[in-house]
């Protein structure tokens, strides 16, 4: 089968399906998890993403009234800065990975269902990092709102909705381009993977700063 035939298939319907999340040191192939799924219509990653987008620009101004110490700064905001300070405090490759361990560190995995009572919800940043928990896209945003402000450009970033074949479920990660190179920060794991390296992942819908875009070709990051 293409990678175009493939990618299309599971365009028609997409199954928004985080499975097991427990953080490990390497890449592994796990057993399949018996997670329940949720079947989401491309159109609506459109919804949801721009839905989000007013949420994240809310948290920024969160953010820069701690940063401009004339507001009070609620504990999930200075949380989430000390992530980022975290970050700053490296430069290049070692920043990205910085932030990749502390959004893993800092939350713990629990399903939507578990947490909000509804089988598919997009959490803000400052809302994840108030409960603590979330799963696979929960962890990409926090990353993604924490690339931003460690002053990655935005054209530099993307949160990918991928097929994983191996465990026969959608995921959602955090795409990083440095040194002309995609490099894949995941809730799986603390290692951070060159996309061209990251064969088990067929990426879907791109997401950015200008917005959805489906992806064509498992080849393309």
């Amino acid at each position: 089968m293409s990678d175009f035939v493939r990618a299309a298939a599971f365009a028609v319907f997409l199954v928004v399906f985080c499975g097991d999340s427990h953080v490990d040191a390497r890449p592994k192939v796990p057993a399949p998890s018996a997670a329940r799924a949720v079947v989401t219509p491309p159109n609506a990653i459109s919804t949801k993403w721009a839905e989000l987008q007013a949420r994240i620009l809310a948290d920024q101004a969160v953010l820069a009234g701690c940063r401009s110490g004339h507001e009070p700064c609620p504990a999930a905001a200075q949380r989430f800065l000390s992530l980022v300070e975290l970050g700053r405090a490296h430069e290049g490759r070692a920043r990205i990975g910085q932030i990749n361990r502390a959004v893993n560190l800092a939350i713990r995995p629990v399903s939507d269902l578990v947490q909000y009572g509804v089988d598919d919800f997009w959490a803000a940043p400052l809302t994840t990092m108030r409960t603590g928990a979330g799963d696979c896209e929960d962890y990409a945003i926090v990353k993604y709102l924490a690339l931003r402000e460690v002053g990655i450009a935005p054209e530099n970033i993307r949160l990918m909705i991928v097929r994983d074949v191996r465990r026969q479920n959608s995921h959602a990660v955090v795409a990083v381009r440095h040194d002309d190179e995609w490099l894949i920060l995941d809730n799986r794991t603390m290692v951070m993977v060159r996309a061209i390296d990251a064969q088990y992942y067929w990426p879907l819908f791109s997401l950015d700063h200008h917005g959805v875009r489906m992806v064509a070709t498992a080849g393309l990051w």
